[in-house]
């Protein structure tokens, strides 16, 4: 969110955490309280990903996967993530699925993206493998808290880990006063600020380029709730001269090959928000409009070609003026 005026009593604290810009907002009269409260908004981040990034050797996720076929105790964070990912992969029949890690580093996703950035191309050669549903070989146990991961298969997180975590902040405010996390455009809001329907926030332009301003779409009021979007317009590379990106189709373990250039789905938690964003840029248009107006999400799809197509959840929202919440 890049507001010009807010009111005085809106306290926000950027940082940078898990490869984002983060925003944390929060509405407070006492300067000196919300200022301290958005302090350990950031060192609940910065907790977050000491265990769940892929890209610290010496993160819980890491060691984890450093350990095929070994039950590996893991914290309550790392657990609840984790499940919920698994959970996710089953609800979005596998587009969504946290076990790609492999085929993302032979993509030639090896370092952050910030890092990545700065190599002008990749080399390898990456390779179609049948891993659709290799979510389900990984095995848990909730009595001793361990993870079974067979050879072969790693965790990224990713997303969901940021979903999880900016939902753990949100709940950790929202005892204390109207909240928000902005993690680089995925929204995530507690209750509405006083005398306000809602975080008046908008779905935006596809990025272009550092220096192309992104417009708004269309403008939304977000309260309880996440507004996530997934898509192949940021983090790309190229790969032996070829253009590559980070949303892997789980069918062929390759860079999804989709007619969409981003999709943003909104739902009550983050970590749902993100996994059918997601599953949505995976799926493509046609099979996205299906699934998501099945399970009654709103969603915003923006293919390759500028068009913009929305569920019937998200309709209403495109005609009325900015006085209806989300």
């Amino acid at each position: 969110m890049n507001w010009q005026a807010h009111p005085a009593h809106w306290h926000s604290h950027t940082f940078r955490a898990m490869g984002c810009e983060m925003a944390v907002w929060i509405e407070l009269k006492n300067a000196d309280t919300a200022a301290a409260l958005l302090q350990e908004a950031e060192a609940l981040f910065r907790s977050a990903e000491r265990r769940l990034s892929r890209f610290d050797a010496a993160s819980e996720l890491s060691q984890l996967n450093a350990q095929p076929g070994v039950w590996t105790a893991v914290s309550e964070t790392t657990w609840q993530v984790i499940t919920q990912a698994l959970f996710l992969a089953r609800e979005t029949g596998g587009l969504f699925d946290p076990t790609h890690l492999t085929a993302l580093e032979a993509a030639g996703y090896t370092r952050s993206f910030e890092q990545l950035a700065e190599v002008s191309g990749v080399n390898g050669t990456a390779t179609a493998v049948a891993t659709f549903n290799q979510w389900q070989t990984v095995q848990l146990s909730a009595e001793s808290r361990a993870i079974w991961l067979p050879p072969g298969v790693k965790l990224d997180l990713g997303g969901i880990a940021k979903g999880y975590t900016a939902q753990q902040v949100v709940n950790f405010l929202s005892e204390w006063g109207p909240c928000l996390v902005d993690a680089s455009g995925d929204l995530t809001a507690g209750a509405a600020p006083a005398d306000w329907p809602g975080w008046p926030v908008a779905v935006l332009t596809p990025y272009t380029g550092a220096d192309e301003p992104r417009e708004e779409l269309f403008p939304l009021w977000l309260v309880e709730g996440t507004m996530a979007t997934s898509g192949i317009d940021y983090r790309r590379w190229q790969r032996n001269g070829r253009a590559a990106h980070h949303l892997i189709d789980p069918r062929t373990s390759l860079p999804a090959e989709t007619d969409l250039l981003t999709a943003t789905v909104l739902a009550k938690t983050a970590v749902r928000a993100e996994a059918w964003a997601t599953a949505a840029l995976v799926a493509g248009t046609e099979v996205a409009r299906q699934r998501l107006t099945a399970i009654n999400l709103a969603a915003a799809l923006i293919d390759q070609n500028g068009g913009l197509f929305a569920t019937p959840a998200l309709e209403p929202f495109l005609t009325l003026e900015t006085t209806q919440p989300i």
